[in-house]
């Protein structure tokens, strides 16, 4: 299927008055009415439209770089008497919407809504992850007919049990959270209605402040869902949609302000965290696009246009940036690095110590867990494992088995790299720590970048830009085994998640890409034939 022409899409009629500025508009939720709307910075036809729309609930469909925050700033700015929200996605985005929004918005994400009414209670006990031995004393019961082997694995699926609840919209946890894999040992030892009560059992010690059971965020914010509160806010701003999960898209859509849902479906990278798109689940009594970058030129939106080909996308993104090239880029003139993962981040950094190449990472070091390299190696060799998950493994064999059974890319990726680099690895993660620049930060500008490898992933990469950019090799192919272009109707949501992992990576370059060899391989297939480019269900 040819990608269809921007032209054959509906579009919302911009009312003439935008043209000199000016619009009647009025507010058809709680809140206050404003006579005028006389806008304060120039804006797009389709950013204009967004504006002027009256609707309750709007969904805004922004495709990379095209001015959605520029849009959400100029609507707010439409009702300078309401009381808008802005629900941020992260920390960082709400640092940066602090800086660009009205002083009468208020930009928060869930969590810290979640925080100050519920959370705090926890405070001495929050933790980023709960592990199977965090868990193991409270599961002896069910342990007793179930192997040695395989008792991290069953303290896995607890967890994953109520992680399932966590970021649903379900006010009761129940058999639809329950998750058991297909590895042996669970089809023939795990049953899922003790998986339920030992889940249960589980979750009430989270909830108890004096358990040793530590409490995750999604917990509290769970907590906080299922309360019903209703929020002070006239209109709520939800920026970055398509990463949410059912939750925060629950205390959203229970409250009675009117809503304007921004995001880019392509760019939905966070199903591990338990989000699910919700761009395609709203539903608005309007629909706007915002198909302009100005991030990058017509170059760069074809073959990202093409990626999204694959997906049956028909509505196109247009580069209105400056010309943008496709082609090598040179290590002297700087580039970012982005990788689907990091173990090609681990290998990259090793190459631009071994020839002298400056680099650094997009956030801290940190993040790219290069301490867990240094744990499954000290497990191979037998020295201290500092990492209590990875110390609970008698042998990276086992460590690894448990990874196959749960499909942790990151726990498999690390046990190669150890395979790999052997007893190099401490001295490697050592000159890497010592041979970095100063991180990247969310905002940071390419010119303050300078000439260097900017290490980063990507999902680390969204939302920020780079005047040139290199993909690794460990993106997934765009065409299968026997040449054909990958096939979205029988593809798994991971699958087609990794396809957006690849449109948001190329989207990150402003003036140079150099495309990876596999997606070099499919662009050539889809520019040969074009019919079969695109894969119907």
């Amino acid at each position: 299927m040819k990608v269809k022409k921007l032209m054959a899409i509906k579009r919302l009629v911009v009312p003439s008055e935008l043209s000199s500025a000016r619009a009647q508009t009025q507010m058809s939720a709680p809140g206050p009415t404003i006579a005028v709307y006389a806008p304060k910075r120039k804006l797009t036809p389709e950013q204009e439209a967004i504006c002027a729309s009256k609707a309750d609930v709007i969904k805004v469909s922004a495709f990379a770089g095209t001015g959605k925050s520029t849009a959400l700033c100029a609507f707010s700015e439409a009702y300078p008497a309401a009381r808008v929200l802005n629900l941020a996605f992260n920390k960082s985005t709400r640092l940066e919407a602090e800086g660009k929004f009205p002083r009468h918005v208020t930009s928060k994400t869930a969590h810290a809504i979640g925080w100050d009414d519920c959370g705090r209670d926890y405070s001495h006990k929050m933790a980023a992850d709960i592990r199977p031995f965090h868990i193991q004393r409270h599961l002896n019961s069910s342990l007793r007919s179930i192997p040695v082997s395989a008792h991290n694995l069953y303290g896995a699926r607890v967890i994953e049990t109520i992680k399932s609840y966590l970021v649903s919209a379900d006010a009761e946890l129940g058999l639809a959270h329950v998750s058991v894999g297909q590895s042996p040992a669970e089809l023939k030892f795990f049953d899922g209605s003790l998986i339920l009560r030992d889940a249960k059992r589980v979750w009430h010690e989270m909830q108890n402040i004096g358990s040793d059971i530590p409490m995750l965020h999604d917990g509290y914010l769970k907590l906080y869902q299922v309360k019903g509160r209703v929020l002070p806010y006239d209109i709520i701003l939800f920026d970055e949609a398509q990463d949410t999960n059912p939750v925060i898209q629950a205390i959203v859509e229970a409250q009675p302000s009117r809503k304007v849902y921004v995001g880019d479906r392509h760019q939905a990278i966070y199903g591990f965290r338990g989000a699910t798109n919700a761009m395609e689940l709203i539903r608005a009594d309007e629909h706007h696009y915002l198909t302009g970058s100005f991030r990058f030129g017509a170059e760069i939106a074809e073959v990202a246009n093409k990626i999204l080909l694959v997906k049956n996308e028909d509505v196109q993104l247009h580069g209105r940036g400056a010309r943008s090239r496709i082609g090598f880029v040179s290590s002297a003139d700087g580039y970012a690095y982005i990788a689907r993962g990091n173990s090609a981040i681990f290998n990259r950094a090793v190459q631009c110590v071994a020839n002298n190449e400056p680099f650094s990472f997009v956030g801290d070091i940190k993040g790219y867990r290069f301490d867990q390299i240094r744990d499954v190696y000290n497990l191979v060799v037998g020295d201290k494992v500092k990492d209590a998950f990875v110390a609970s493994f008698s042998s990276t064999e086992a460590l690894s088995e448990y990874a196959d059974a749960t499909n942790d890319r990151e726990i498999l990726s690390r046990c190669k790299l150890v395979a790999k680099y052997g007893n190099d690895i401490p001295k490697l993660i050592e000159r890497i720590e010592r041979s970095a620049l100063p991180s990247i930060v969310a905002g940071a500008s390419p010119e303050k970048t300078g000439k260097r490898i900017v290490l980063t992933t990507a999902h680390k990469s969204k939302g920020l830009e780079f005047d040139n950019v290199k993909l690794a090799g460990d993106f997934m192919s765009l065409l299968d085994d026997e040449g054909r272009v990958f096939n979205v109707a029988k593809a798994s949501p991971s699958d087609i998640e990794d396809v957006n992992i690849q449109y948001v990576a190329v989207t990150r370059a402003i003036k140079a890409l150099s495309l990876s060899e596999s997606l070099e391989e499919y662009l050539d297939y889809a520019s040969t034939n074009a019919d079969q480019a695109a894969c119907c269900p």
